[in-house]
């Protein structure tokens, strides 16, 4: 396949030539073993992106409610406190 091409073009790729290429695959047990891992790495990934929407969502809140906070003159450290506790 590569003795027939040009630079980066390969110059005449058919069927007849990919039927000729061999690609190995790891044994059936180890396939499931990669699967199972994967499964349980998009799991985990999951969980992670859930838990920081929901903690996106309650920095929103926080944000708004210290926009309040201020607008209205109700701002203080206190108010800043408490609010910083309930995100953490």
């Amino acid at each position: 396949m590569i003795s027939g091409g040009n630079g980066v073009n390969i110059k005449s790729l058919n069927q007849g030539v990919l039927s000729q290429i061999n690609i190995s695959f790891p044994e059936i047990f180890k396939q499931a073993e990669i699967v199972q891992s994967l499964e349980k790495t998009k799991e985990k990934t999951q969980h992670l992106q859930s838990l920081y929407q929901r903690k996106l969502a309650i920095l929103e809140e926080l944000k708004q409610s210290l926009l309040h906070q201020a607008f209205t003159g109700a701002l203080t450290n206190k108010s800043i406190d408490t609010s910083l506790t309930k995100v953490l």
